[in-house]
Formats: structure tokens, C-alpha cells, sequence
């Protein structure tokens, strides 16, 4: 990626990733590669998994979604970008490489992008690619790359000692790798701490 361009990883809602204790060691170089990744990634490849206790369920509407937000060093350079774009539980029984079954008394959640996310998602890699291609002055930026769980399972405090996994594949070659593990109470604790941070408003659509 040109040097003008400042990629960041961050956290949001039930990720935590800005909580290093529960990102494995092996998995922090590939989690700083992820803003490149998937802007140059197939967008029917891109997976996120979870792992959890089976007494947590899906909710009907509570899906994860990729956060993406360009920004343009120079106001006016060009019209920022900010998405949330939505996934959708996959039922499959094919083997996802890199996730082993799961053991007794949890399951895997699987998801991928919708079919309207897939097309949003190569609108926007097609979008900053032709922005790098330019080199224009004044057209470096920033970006920036957040998954949010928030809401994907019905929960309750009686299982807040629970385990929860989070696995994330950017290529169907190179398969899934570990995101983020930790109790689900503290999922929530770090839930709770991203609603109470102040936000950016939204700039552009």
C-alpha cells in the first residue's frame, strides 16, 4: 500500500481487539495486513466464524458486520467512506480449513458477506484502488477496518464465564485464523466500553 495511505485496525463493539491479552501472538501480524487484505480480498471468501457455548443462540437479526472507513488527509480530496456492511449466517457442512470441530457442548457459527455486502464491497475496494492509482497530491488518507458482533447471540448473565471465539478468513487458500478469545463477560464488559465512547459523526453515504 503507497505510503501516503495510514492504515489502522480497530476495535468495535464485541471484537476487542484492543484487548491484547486475548489476540494470540501468531495472529497480530496478519490482524495489521487486515485493511489491505480486504480491499484486494474476493468478497465470497471473506468469513468470520465464532465459537460458542451451544446454549447461546442466534438472534434473528443480530449479524456481525465489517465497519470500513476511509478518510482523506486533505478535507475535500475526495468523499470519505464509512459502511457497515452486514453478514449472514452460512449453514454449510463442508469443512472450513483452519477451524476444527467444535467440542462437545459448543458450536460454530459461521457467516458471510450478503449478496448486496459482496457487491458494496467491491464498489469500495474498486473505489480506493482507483484512488491509489491516481496518486493525485492531496489524495492519501486513512483507513480503517472494525468487525462488530454486537447482538449476534440472545445472552444472559448466567453464562458470562462462557468462552467465545472469534476466527476470520480473508482468503479461501489461506483459511482462518484466530481473531480473538476471552470470556463472554468480558465481550460485554468491552461492548459497553465502545457504546460509551465518544463517536465521529458520519461524514458522506
Amino acid at each position: 500500500m503507497p505510503s501516503f495511505w495510514k492504515t489502522a485496525v480497530y476495535a468495535s463493539l464485541l471484537l476487542g481487539l484492543a484487548a491484547c491479552s486475548g489476540i494470540p501472538i501468531r495472529s497480530m501480524a496478519r490482524l495489521t495486513q487486515l485493511p489491505d487484505q480486504l480491499l484486494h480480498a474476493s468478497p465470497a471468501e471473506i468469513l468470520f466464524a465464532v465459537q460458542v457455548d451451544t446454549r447461546l443462540l442466534p438472534t434473528v437479526n443480530g449479524t456481525p458486520s465489517f465497519n470500513i472507513d476511509i478518510q482523506p488527509a486533505v478535507a475535500g480530496a475526495f468523499e470519505p467512506v464509512q459502511r457497515k456492511l452486514p453478514m449472514e449466517l452460512n449453514v454449510t457442512a463442508t469443512p472450513a480449513m483452519g477451524l476444527e470441530p467444535a467440542p462437545t457442548g459448543r458450536r460454530w457459527m459461521l457467516y458471510r458477506f450478503s449478496p448486496a455486502s459482496q457487491s458494496e464491497l467491491s464498489r469500495i475496494q474498486a473505489n480506493f484502488l482507483r484512488l491509489q492509482a491516481q496518486r493525485r497530491s492531496g489524495t492519501g488518507g486513512s483507513l480503517a477496518v472494525g468487525i462488530a458482533q454486537d447482538g449476534v447471540v440472545a445472552t444472559d448473565a448466567s453464562l458470562d464465564n462462557t468462552r467465545w471465539e472469534s476466527w476470520l478468513q480473508t482468503s479461501a487458500q489461506e483459511g482462518f485464523y484466530r481473531l480473538w478469545s476471552g470470556s463472554l463477560g468480558e465481550l460485554k464488559a468491552q461492548e459497553r466500553a465502545a457504546r460509551a465512547a465518544p463517536t465521529t459523526p458520519k461524514k458522506g453515504g
